[in-house]
């Protein structure tokens, strides 16, 4: 009841003409629809409580496409536009056999080692559905055995289910204080693969240049409605791999026999680096690595934004002061940046969720 009357209030704020339609996709949508909806209203509901004026499908520089919001402050002046956008399932996934869904998401809940997480790949898709419980308990009785004290150490199984084939892999070396809700940290099914990074990439190139904005900041929202990042504490790992390039280790080898490394990234990041920017109409991105009220207030899944250091027109630092991360020109750096999180935005309570 205090979640759909959070959501009720929230879409009463909207213009009345907007109104029906958002609650049309809250209500019928799928559940990637509903959060792609959800999203959007998180935002707008921000956005106001935060005393800004919001303008809903502005005119932009496009002749006729128009993104979400508009910005003003109370003088009218134009702050930001703002997009939200999601990366969900592909068009494939969503059309798709609900039975691998089925198997997947049982996976992504077993009871695993501390510190371990699965690798999933389907090596022949059924036809049947097959005994979920019987395949987790499978599944935990092979990772109880195999998982030991050497992360390096990668066991792999295939497991028959009726008609099925799934290959799992177990990854060791991650926090081992740490309760993961989802227990699977990889996976690939054909061609598809989870990789949030560039998954995130992917949805701020579809967006970058979209409307043509070039002379007013512009903020892009991203949520992730395909659970792809796979632990909360990723979140930060996506959004900066996205933005500046993928980790990378280069090696050097000297005539005396003398190796060196380094670590670096590669030049894929959507703002590019120093001497080569890229993209520098998009003032900044935000973050939603869980489209779901309940997580508002888990610190592991808390909203991240990042200003553009190489921007045109750099963010409004008024517009959502979020935690994230910034550019610190005297130290040439792109720090970790406090802020209010978004909960507190929104004036939800404590404890949140609810007790009740």
């Amino acid at each position: 009841m205090v979640y759909r009357a959070c959501v009720n209030e929230w879409l009463s704020k909207l213009p009345a003409s907007e109104q029906p339609e958002m609650a049309k996709r809250l209500r019928t949508g799928t559940n990637p629809q509903y959060q792609a909806a959800l999203a959007e209203l998180v935002i707008h509901t921000a956005l106001l409580q935060l005393g800004h004026v919001v303008e809903i499908h502005p005119a932009c520089p496009h002749p006729s496409r128009r993104p979400d919001f508009l910005v003003k402050d109370a003088s009218g002046k134009a702050l930001a536009y703002v997009e939200v956008t999601t990366f969900g399932p592909d068009a494939e996934t969503v059309s798709g056999d609900n039975r691998e869904a089925a198997i997947y998401n049982a996976l992504d809940t077993v009871n695993l080692p501390a510190g371990w997480l699965l690798g999933y790949s389907v090596e022949e898709r059924g036809t049947s559905s097959p005994s979920l419980a019987k395949l987790k308990k499978d599944v935990e009785a092979w990772a109880a055995g195999a998982c030991g004290d050497d992360p390096a150490l990668m066991p792999r199984k295939v497991f028959e289910a009726d008609d099925w084939r799934i290959e799992l892999t177990l990854y060791g070396g991650f926090k081992k204080d740490v309760v993961y809700e989802r227990k699977i940290g990889a996976a690939s099914t054909g061609v598809r693969s989870v990789a949030p990074h560039i998954d995130l990439r992917q949805a701020l190139d579809l967006k970058g240049r979209r409307y043509r904005i070039e002379e007013t900041p512009y903020l892009i929202v991203v949520a992730d409605c395909k659970d792809s990042i796979p632990t909360g504490d990723a979140v930060d790992d996506a959004l900066i791999d996205a933005l500046f390039g993928t980790p990378a280790v280069v090696f050097r080898c000297f005539a005396d026999g003398r190796t060196e490394e380094e670590m670096t990234r590669t030049n894929d990041g959507f703002f590019g680096r120093h001497g080569e920017p890229r993209n520098r109409n998009v003032s900044g991105v935000l973050l939603l690595p869980e489209p779901n009220l309940w997580k508002l207030r888990d610190e592991r899944w808390q909203p991240l934004i990042a200003d553009n250091p190489f921007a045109i027109n750099p963010l409004p630092k008024s517009l959502l002061p979020l935690p994230g991360y910034a550019y610190v020109k005297e130290t040439d750096e792109f720090c970790r940046a406090d802020g209010t999180i978004l909960a507190d935005i929104l004036n939800l309570p404590q404890p949140w969720p609810p007790a009740d």
